[in-house]
């Protein structure tokens, strides 16, 4: 992997990061606090080897999991089970195609959204109506799954290939 791609992919990730810290964040609605990073890493599982994909996985997640403060391990656990499961069904699925990559994220997200209101069901002070942090959080997933496309086309499109 040329070293100008990787840097490019480092600076978009960063200014990823930058969004989902200063930008993202600011949402008055938690709904809105989506994670632009795990579209983000399956578009580096679909385009990069295993190894190298886990390791910017694990990398990301670590330093998304110092950002939050809370919940050690979510970003870890659910960016490395994400380009796990690329790199399992790469070779079956089209992942270069939308639709896919939206039910795939949106599928992950799911997950990532299922640790986190098992969080926040018992992490949370009082009394916690489990139905509002559900819709909560699969408006979250399919939010993250729209924006998909757009997150990992610069991915592809900064090593000049196209999907």
């Amino acid at each position: 992997m040329p070293w100008w791609y990787l840097s490019r992919v480092t600076l978009y990730t960063l200014f990823l990061l930058f969004l989902q810290s200063y930008w993202v964040s600011l949402f008055p609605q938690p709904v809105l606090h989506i994670d632009l990073l795990l579209p983000l890493m399956f578009g580096a599982a679909v385009e990069w080897p295993p190894l190298l994909s886990l390791t910017w996985a694990s990398a990301w997640g670590f330093v998304m999991d110092t950002l939050s403060g809370k919940f050690w391990g979510l970003h870890v656990g659910s960016y490395v089970v994400a380009v796990s499961m690329v790199n399992l069904t790469a070779e079956r699925l089209e992942l270069y195609n939308p639709l896919y990559q939206m039910l795939f994220v949106a599928a992950c997200a799911l997950g990532q959204s299922l640790a986190l209101g098992l969080f926040l069901t018992f992490e949370a002070p009082g009394h916690v109506e489990i139905p509002s942090i559900a819709t909560s959080l699969i408006i979250r997933s399919m939010l993250m799954a729209f924006l998909t496309p757009l997150i990992t086309y610069p991915v592809w499109n900064i090593r000049g290939r196209k999907p």
